[in-house]
């Protein structure tokens, strides 16, 4: 199997001092989902703003689908990417209604692709909704329609599920997967629930304090978690978890 990504040694500082991501090397085969998890600071938004090209690495490269995207000699704009991103916040236009949002940037077929997005995400009713009547589930099936509409080599997602409830989250999630499967894409999303990542995830990658600690299929999981590293942040991530169960029981 090809892989749609290649990262080599990729690093960024914002400071000149202190690298927000450190000699990050891993691939990413065509077709799958890959789930990168972490704590907050942990580098994994830095990660897909480096790879969708909204920041500029201060080394290593970047190659999707065997075209070098960045290196030290060259950076290709974020437009020339074909790189989908869906923001935490979903950046929908409040004054634009679903079929507008949707459509903004589509240059060719744009009444046919919009159709087809549309039944996509099963809301062929809501074309002339706007972002405020619509619930957090749908606006952020509207934010990967208006991704996928544009035809991306590989889908980016931030924080997907964090603005949701528990009882939409798992729905979702299964959701997501059927569309990027049913289109045929690759996907990178960032979490730092690791329920989010073994729900819908093919292989997951552990980032904390800017580096990779571990990158695997999920089959082998269980088998990985010797990485003391990984081991201290599965835990970590789980009393956060159960730390803000019971917040939320107050």
């Amino acid at each position: 199997m090809s892989h749609i990504l290649d990262i080599k040694n990729l690093s960024k500082s914002y400071d000149g001092k202190n690298y927000a991501l450190s000699e990050c090397t891993f691939a990413l085969d065509t077709g799958k989902i890959c789930a990168v998890v972490g704590e907050s600071g942990s580098g994994k938004s830095t990660l897909i703003r480096l790879i969708a090209g909204l920041e500029r690495p201060n080394g290593g490269s970047i190659t999707i689908k065997g075209a070098v995207m960045s290196d030290d000699n060259k950076i290709t704009a974020p437009q020339n990417r074909h790189v989908g991103l869906v923001f935490q916040d979903y950046a929908l236009f409040p004054h634009l209604p679903v079929a507008q949002n949707i459509g903004f940037g589509i240059k060719a077929h744009k009444d046919e692709t919009l159709q087809q997005m549309l039944k996509l995400i099963k809301m062929d009713t809501y074309a002339s909704a706007y972002p405020s009547e619509l619930s957090g589930g749908q606006e952020q099936r509207v934010a990967l329609a208006r991704a996928l509409a544009l035809n991306p080599e590989l889908l980016l997602l931030d924080e997907p599920f964090s603005n949701l409830d528990a009882a939409l989250k798992s729905d979702l999630r299964q959701e997501i997967k059927q569309i990027v499967n049913q289109v045929g894409t690759s996907m990178i999303f960032i979490t730092h629930d690791l329920y989010d990542a073994i729900d819908i995830a093919d292989e997951i990658l552990f980032l904390k304090k800017g580096k990779i600690q571990l990158h695997c299929p999920l089959s082998a999981l269980s088998k990985s978690t010797e990485n003391q590293a990984v081991k201290s942040l599965i835990d970590e991530l789980k009393h956060n978890a159960e730390h803000l169960l019971q917040l939320l029981k107050h």
